[in-house]
Formats: C-alpha cells, structure tokens, sequence
C-alpha cells in the first residue's frame, strides 16, 4: 500500500468515532417529548390557564398498544380535561413545575387506566414520575355515577403500577382512588391541599381491595379526610337485611367492590394539618400482613383507625405499627369523638411499638378500643406521654370499651407538672357511652345509616347493639410503667377483667393503682409489684 494511500485510511480510522459523535440521534418512535410533539406548554401547574391539548396528549398515549411501549416526556405545564393511559406507559415530568391542571368543569379524574375493571386486570406496567398533577378541585363536581368520585388519579384493575416523585395538587376528592391492584409502588409522593371544596371526601392515597403487593415510602402532605385509607371493604359493602353481604356501585361502575388486601408496607408518612391520617377499613374482606411505621405530624381529629364502618365486623389479620408521634390539633369533624388510635372490628393480632402523645391539647385517648372491638391479641410496647397542661389527664389514656382477649401494656412512661392533683388513668372501662351515641343520631352518619336501611340493609339501630354491651378482658398484664400524677393505673367501672398482673410499677400521687366500680368484676389478681 502506498504512503499516501495508508496515511488517508488512519485518518478516516482516528476520525470515525468523532464523527458518530456528531450524527443526528436516532429516534425511537416510543418517546415523546412534549414540545417537540406541538403541545404548547402554556399552562401553570399552580394556576392553570392555557391551551387545552387534552387531544394532542391523548393522541400521543394511544399509540402505545401499538407500539408496545410508550414514554411521553413532560416538559412544561399542560392545561388538560382529563387522560387515560393505556399499558406500558411511563409519563415523565422533568420537574414539578411541569405536570397536568385539569380545565375547569372537566368534572373528569386528571388520569385513569384505559380499561378499568372492578374485576381482573387488563392493564400493566404504568409509571408517572416526578411533576404535578392539579385537580382544580373547586372548579370540578364531586361525582359522577359512572366515573365514581371525582380523583386526581382513578386507577381500577391495574398491576405493576409506580408513582415516584409525584405532586397531587387540590384534588377534588382523592389524590389516588385505587382498587383492584396486584404489585404497587408509591415513593416520594407530595399531596398539596389547599383547596377544600364542601363535601370534599378529599383524601391522599385511598386504596380498596382487592389486592396485594403494596409498598408507600415517605408520603407527605395535607388531606381533608384520611391521607391513607386501606379499605378491604368500604361503603359498596354492606349486609342486607338476612345478613347476607352484599356488593353496590357508590364508588361508580368500574371500582371494585372490595376484597382482600394483603402484604403492605407502608414506611414515613408525614402529616400536616390532615383531618384525619390512616385508615384500615374492613368490614368483611381481609386485611393481613400490614407493616405501618414511622408516622409523624398534625392532624385534627382522628389519627389512626381500625374498624369496619360503623357497622359490626371487620377481618384483620397481622397488623403492627411502630414509632407513631401524630399531635393533636383543634378537630374538623365531629360523628366521633376525637382519637389518636381507634380500634375496632375482628382483629387477630395488632403490634404497637413506639407510640408518643407529646403536648396534647384536650382529654381524647391516645387509644380507644371500641365496644365493637373483637381482638384476639393487643401488644402496646412503648407508650410515651409528656403533658404539661396544668388541668391535665382527666380522661384515661387508654379507653377500652370492647373485648380483648389478650392485651399486654408494656414500657410505659406519662411525665405531667408537678403541681395539681393526680387525675385520669392508664387505662379505663365502662365510661359514658352517650357521647358515642349522640354523634351517631345527630351527624350525617344517622342520615347514611337511615338511607341504607331504606335501601334494605341491615342498619339502624340493630347494627349497634355493641353500644349496650360490656367489656371484656381475658388477660391483662401491665408491665414496666413510670407514671407521674395518675389518679389510677387502671379504673375498671364496668364489664370484666378475667386475670390482671402488674409488674414493675412507679406510680408517685396515685391516689390507688387500682378503682374498681361496683358492677365491674376482676377474676383473678397477680403480681402488683409496686416501686
């Protein structure tokens, strides 16, 4: 080979990979950047306005069951009536002001699966990462018949679904209507509630069975009702008039009607100003094998709650909380009495593990197990109470009002002012049920429970007839407590307690570490080491 010839060939050689450096990109017809598809980008994730491209975007997330996958990339804010996406998509926002408003009187969810199913799952593999989606929610009615409630996202009968790095802004009713799911994912979800529309209904993630596989990881935000609700069974279950179970369309045609949840952990929720924070609901369907932790934050008037509706039931299964420091503010609703923890229906084995009432503002329990409460077994490990009101501690901290079979009080510490006298108690039975029943006849509860009976269910007053009914307690053990200005460690009025051991017990200016009524009874007495 000639000079020349092999110096031309090393340097077309040497100078190929700088020029496949500067080659057009290839394209891959499965992504789609917003702008360069034609959408205008003009709108305002926080203020709306803009260019309706509900056609342009919807155009663009049907091409993916032809293509077999599709990636739409959100590059601005898009004014939007409402979009359904279809299996093996992924929209992704580069930052959260980029995202979807919903136009005004679209009275449509921002985003719902293409083909939702109360039963079986057509659809799969569906991400939404980063961005905001604002649900406009004074602008939107609360429901339609068949859409259901009115969501930022309405998701029914999907698997392997992933929100990561989301905002949910104002949604008109729930940030997230879930149901009918298998293999879930919800990581770094900010719920942003500044509007409160009238019967708003406006809660975080609300998830209905049936389903399994479900993971939440740092959740943060602001809701007018539950931030997480997992409800088994919801108010499209009830029984009829024979006791028979029987299944409604209140939450619209393509919801399920309930069924079994299972496997979730859900790890740091954050919470401010919520009305209300978790909730597990069943009233028939099984709840099992239920991790929570790490729970912090402001709410107003019911913590956490484990019951099944109003109404006598309830399915659970295994259940633990751990290291939950929710603190009390002024409350927003009022068919119940305000709670920290409220336990009711079938529960088989609930673990509480780190649980803190620092600086509580009134009398509500830290816990309160209901007069339809049924547990098998109640372990509360680690129970940390610092009042420093100077009229402090006239209810009891724990309010138990249902049967449990086994309930073990353990690590226990209640710091309150030195002055004033010693009031209240750890635990209490047979208080005033009148408070209960009143909430019940006046608020809109009594109206739902009349309408359901006019609709042959089985409803008031035969659904409450726990009201009436004692308490009881197989065995109580109280272990390791400090305590500070108690009047007692228990003041037991009314129902019975089969067997009752105290251990390890300092309890200064207790006026008598045990009150016992006239009409209640304790069967068998152990232990009573008092320091």
């Amino acid at each position: 080979m000639k000079k020349t010839t092999l110096l031309k060939f090393l340097t077309a050689l040497l100078l190929a990979p700088l020029a496949s450096l500067h080659a057009a990109p290839a394209t891959d017809a499965r992504i789609v950047i917003a702008s360069e598809a034609g959408a205008h980008l003009d709108s305002d994730v926080n203020k709306g306005g803009g260019t309706d491209d509900t056609a342009l975007i919807q155009a663009i997330l049907d091409r993916a069951p032809k293509l077999g996958a599709l990636k739409l990339v959100v590059d601005g804010a898009i004014l939007v009536k409402g979009l359904k996406v279809h299996s093996n998509t992924t929209i992704e926002c580069l930052n959260r002001d980029c995202g979807f408003f919903l136009a005004d009187h679209s009275d449509q969810h921002i985003i719902r699966n293409a083909n939702q199913r109360p039963a079986g799952r057509e659809d799969r593999n569906i991400s939404f990462i980063g961005g905001t989606y604002n649900g406009n929610a004074l602008n939107q009615k609360r429901s339609d018949p068949t859409l259901g409630l009115i969501s930022a996202f309405s998701l029914h009968g999907v698997e392997q679904l992933l929100l990561r790095d989301v905002s949910i802004t104002d949604m008109r009713t729930y940030a997230v209507h879930l149901s009918n799911w298998r293999r879930v994912v919800f990581e770094n979800i900010y719920i942003n509630l500044g509007q409160i529309a009238e019967k708003s209904n406006q809660d975080g993630i609300h998830v209905q069975g049936p389903g399994e596989f479900l993971s939440m990881r740092n959740i943060q935000g602001r809701t007018w009702d539950d931030m997480i609700a997992l409800t088994a069974d919801d108010v499209n279950g009830d029984w009829d008039l024979n006791r028979n179970f029987v299944r409604n369309n209140s939450y619209g045609i393509y919801a399920s009607g309930g069924g079994p949840i299972t496997d979730v952990n859900i790890d740091g929720v954050q919470a401010e100003d919520c009305a209300q924070v978790i909730r597990l609901l069943s009233r028939e369907s099984r709840i099992d094998r239920v991790s929570i932790r790490n729970v912090r934050g402001t709410y107003r008037s019911f913590g956490i709650s484990m019951n099944s509706y109003f109404r006598e039931g309830g399915n659970f299964g295994r259940v633990e909380f751990e290291n939950i420091d929710l603190r009390a503010q002024a409350p927003n609703f009022d068919y119940l009495p305000p709670y920290q923890l409220f336990l009711g229906g079938k529960i088989e084995h609930l673990s509480i593990r780190n649980i803190i009432n620092y600086l509580p503002i009134d009398d509500r329990p830290v816990m309160w197990i209901a007069p339809d409460a049924k547990i098998a077994y109640l372990g509360i490990h680690g129970l940390q109470v610092f009042d420093q009101r100077s009229n402090c501690g006239n209810g009891p901290i724990i309010r138990a009002d249902g049967d449990v079979k086994l309930l073990q009080i353990k690590d226990v510490v209640v710091q309150r002012p030195q002055g004033g006298a010693p009031a209240g108690a750890l635990l209490a039975t047979g208080l005033p049920r009148e408070d209960i029943k009143k909430c019940l006849e006046t608020s809109w509860v009594a109206s739902d429970i009349k309408r359901d009976n006019a609709r042959n269910r089985w409803g008031w007053p035969e659904a409450y007839g726990y009201l009436d009914r004692p308490g009881t307690i197989g065995q109580l053990t109280i272990e390791d407590v400090i305590a500070e200005k108690m009047a007692h460690l228990v003041d037991h009025q009314l129902g019975t307690i089969e067997a009752l051991d105290l251990r390890d017990l300092s309890i200064p200016a207790t006026t008598k570490a045990v009150h016992q009524g006239g009409e209640a009874m304790i069967t068998k007495t152990q232990g009573a080491s008092l320091k």
